[in-house]
């Protein structure tokens, strides 16, 4: 009898034993699985509500989270940040409409803003597999969506799954917009209490939260909060107007960092910003870090609202942009759609239950990954037929280890697919066209650059028995690099000067020693004439460019170089012996006839210069009465303009700028003058450029533009600057792994490029003709095959490692 009661309260306890296990596992599985397919849900656990914060042209590399401190404290602290969140595509309506479908571009075919952008190809297929409709169909959650939707959206419909819908009609817009309100399409005006776009979705996200906790608390929602911040036109809430003043943190690496003549076709042909440019991207800078706030505020503002309502702890949040921006980066003054770390990466976050805090994860991960995560977390089976992977695996290893099996290689892509020659002959071709060292062979075969150097003439290519190859030298800065001795005592006396006491100088004569240790500041000066001469080469025949084209100044070249005397004062010798050195010491490849005359010209050229100076300053006397406001403490934005005008623009003289009575702005009538249209002006000499270029996109900019402060000042002018080309169209691979970090990619135009961003994180070196072309037909194969791929799992593969392994999809699996 005993025995049998024993057994039974044995089997009592192991039932109820197994029942408690099997509670713990089925929360396990929901809070902590690594399913990639869903998590599994027990009625005793409530699905997780989801969130998703969208940006619009937020960027990451220009550090613009930095003055977001809510919103990191929030996400960074609390939860998980991507350090690589890239997109797959970096223009806006393409890149939502892959964050809504979890496809590539060249699967849901919405490539530009326009084109398709809300179409009937969009309409009528994938906005109904978005994930906002497979959550509400198949996973029973309530549905929001609260702001911009897609560019070309007109408002005549509300989107398929979508239970409270509150869209944004066209493109971002901060005031005096229209929106369609669940069918109603309702206009708003200029009140910043009533009307201002971000604060209004996130007042109406809030209270439709408050109110469907508390009439169905027991159904999950998800929302979309799609924030108009920080794109154009940029009006920030007036408490915010006066803020960041000077803040250049857009200044990156690759900031005027131009020409570019190893790059793609409008990179070669930008120059350097012109002086009204960088002022513009200083204040555009400014005014997009100012709209931030209002997002800071309204995370802030969301997260609060859910602690008051006892949801935090059972939400996931995504915070994230829909590409970067770039703000004079290489040279172009602002936009996206560039395939460079500023344009493609964005802050990615998430945070949410089960999930660790403070924690970075360096796995590539993508917009294309946003739709399978948000079905994996509300327990949707994810539809095959998306691209994208769900991270919830990575973000549920509580651990800073990156997963083994996840992707190391993300497509990158931008317009159609033309059918281009083998990468071979393209790269052949290109390093042909391109290569300093091909262009300088070819050029320098040309007669003209044979012979002494007359008047006018800039170049002089030079080929004998010391050279196995061309060399530039440059007319008014010759320096002799052959091995013969100098021998030009009688003509032009071999000496150095150098500054002592009161400007005065002694004479000295330089032996073969100092000659000897000018061998590395002749090889850079060699280097950097051939710079210069490529790109005199390419002006010279190009149709259009923009910006200023100039190489590096001699004086940062010479301040770079250290020659080593027995001086003592070897530094203050390097700065005035050095010059002196270049023209006066060594050798000149012309008589000396023609280097006293060249010296003669330059005092001459000098003093025309200083006479145009002071005839400028007794006109500007007579006329007009100034003062410098514009390094007065109150003004500090602009304290720098004349920085600018004087060092970026040779033409630019001191007094071409005026400055008017204290607290006034800062005007430039006689650069507007010296410029009269600014969207009409000179791109070489003899041409204009007019801002509607064929095949370019081009913007003009001027005081009517921004309705909101802070302003740009009327008598600052317009001007014009084209940002992008029909033929900047590209496909890029973007790795990231243990072994390897770099962009490879491949333009319509047949032009490659390949960027080592362990050793160049700016990528400001094309170092394509470094690889082996095995690498380079490696690279262009598993290329071509991510460009056709469809799928999470053809995607995935040939995302992998192990790329280069036959695909072998499901129905070959099953018959096998």
């Amino acid at each position: 009898m005993l025995t049998l009661l024993y057994k039974k309260k044995f089997f009592l306890f192991l039932k109820y034993f197994v029942f408690i296990v099997g509670i713990c596992l089925e929360k396990w599985t929901y809070v902590g699985a690594r399913s990639e397919n869903k998590i599994i849900n027990n009625n005793l656990f409530k699905k997780p509500n989801i969130i998703l914060l969208i940006t619009d042209d937020q960027d990451k590399e220009l550090g613009s989270m930095e003055f977001m401190p809510k919103t990191l404290k929030i996400f960074d602290s609390e939860g998980i940040e991507f350090t690589h969140g890239l997109v797959s595509t970096p223009i806006c309506c393409p890149s939502r409409t892959s964050i809504l479908t979890g496809k590539y571009v060249h699967n849901h075919n919405v490539m530009t803003n326009n084109q398709n952008c809300s179409g009937v190809e969009w309409r009528t297929v994938h906005e109904k597999r978005t994930f906002l409709n497979l959550v509400k169909l198949k996973g029973n959650y309530a549905t929001s969506y609260f702001g911009k939707y897609l560019n070309e959206y007109d408002g005549s419909y509300v989107p398929e799954g979508i239970d409270h819908f509150m869209g944004l009609i066209k493109n971002s817009r901060f005031y005096n917009y229209t929106v369609n309100l669940n069918g109603k399409k309702i206009k708003h005006g200029y009140d910043y209490h009533k009307d201002y776009f971000t604060d209004k979705i996130a007042n109406d996200t809030i209270n439709f939260i408050e109110r469907h906790v508390t009439l169905n608390k027991n159904v999950p929602f998800l929302s979309v909060l799609s924030f108009p911040a920080p794109h154009g036109p940029e009006d920030s809430a007036p408490q915010y107007s006066q803020l960041f003043d000077g803040i250049q943190s857009h200044r990156t690496s690759a900031w005027n960092y131009a020409p570019n003549p190893d790059k793609q076709w409008i990179l070669q042909r930008t120059g350097k910003m012109e002086p009204i440019h960088v002022v513009f991207t200083d204040l555009l800078h400014r005014r997009r870090l100012q709209t931030l706030q209002s997002v800071d505020d309204a995370v802030e503002k969301l997260i609060n609202k859910l602690k008051d309502l006892d949801q935090l702890d059972n939400t996931f949040l995504i915070y994230t942009s829909d590409h970067g921006y770039h703000l004079g980066q290489f040279g172009l003054v602002k936009g996206k759609n560039m395939p460079f770390e500023f344009d493609i990466k964005v802050p990615f976050y998430i945070r949410g239950p089960g999930i660790g805090k403070n924690r970075k994860i360096n796995n590539i991960v993508s917009n294309i990954d946003i739709a399978p995560t948000i079905l994996n977390i509300a327990g949707v089976e994810i539809d095959k037929e998306m691209d994208g992977k769900s991270f919830l695996s990575l973000i549920l290893n509580n651990s800073n280890n990156d997963e083994n099996g996840w992707r190391d290689t993300l497509l990158i892509e931008r317009g159609k697919m033309p059918k281009l020659k083998r990468i071979k002959e393209r790269f052949l071709k290109q390093k042909e066209v391109f290569s300093k060292k091909e262009i300088i062979e070819k050029v320098c075969k040309s007669p003209e650059y044979h012979g002494d150097c007359l008047e006018e003439q800039k170049w002089k290519c030079i080929k004998n028995d010391s050279f196995s190859n061309w060399n530039v030298i440059k007319c008014r800065d010759f320096i002799e690099i052959n091995n013969k001795k100098c021998d030009c005592e009688n003509t032009y006396k071999v000496r150095m000067k150098r500054e002592v006491d009161n400007d005065t100088r002694e004479k000295g004569y330089v032996d073969e020693t100092i000659i000897k240790n000018m061998k590395k500041f002749i090889i850079k000066i060699l280097s950097r004439w051939e710079e210069e001469f490529v790109r005199d080469h390419y002006l010279n025949n190009d149709v259009w460019h923009q910006g200023i084209i100039e190489t590096k100044s001699k004086r940062n070249v010479f301040k770079s170089y250290n020659i080593s005397t027995n001086n003592k004062n070897d530094e203050e010798f390097n700065k005035e012996f050095i010059p002196t050195l270049a023209l006066d010491v060594l050798c000149l490849t012309v008589d000396s006839n023609y280097c006293e005359s060249e010296l003669n010209y330059k005092i001459k050229k000098l003093k025309k210069k200083l006479y145009k100076i002071r005839e400028t300053r007794r006109k500007l006397k007579s006329r007009i009465k100034c003062n410098c406001s514009l390094i007065n403490n109150n003004d500090r934005h602009y304290k720098s303009l004349n920085d600018y005008f004087i060092t970026t623009n040779p033409e630019l003289n001191i007094s071409d700028i005026i400055y008017h009575e204290k607290n006034e702005s800062v005007g430039v009538p006689l650069y507007g003058r010296k410029y009269k249209n600014l969207s009409k002006r000179k791109t070489k000499k003899g041409q204009l450029n007019t801002c509607n270029l064929p095949q370019m996109n081009c913007f003009t900019h001027d005081y009517t533009h921004w309705k909101t402060e802070p302003f740009w000042p009327e008598n600052y002018g317009k001007f014009c600057f084209c940002q992008n080309t029909n033929n900047n169209t590209y496909w890029c691979l973007r790795t990231f792994n243990e072994t390897h970090n770099f962009l490879y990619c491949e333009f319509i135009t047949g032009f490659i490029s390949y960027y080592d961003i362990n050793n160049d994180p700016s990528q400001l070196s094309n170092i394509v003709y470094s690889l082996d072309i095995n690498i380079l037909e490696q690279l262009s194969t598993q290329l071509q095959l991510l460009k056709t791929c469809k799928g999470v799992d053809e995607c995935e593969h040939y995302s992998s490692k192990n790329w280069n392994l036959p695909f072998l999809n499901d129905k070959f699996k099953n018959k096998k």
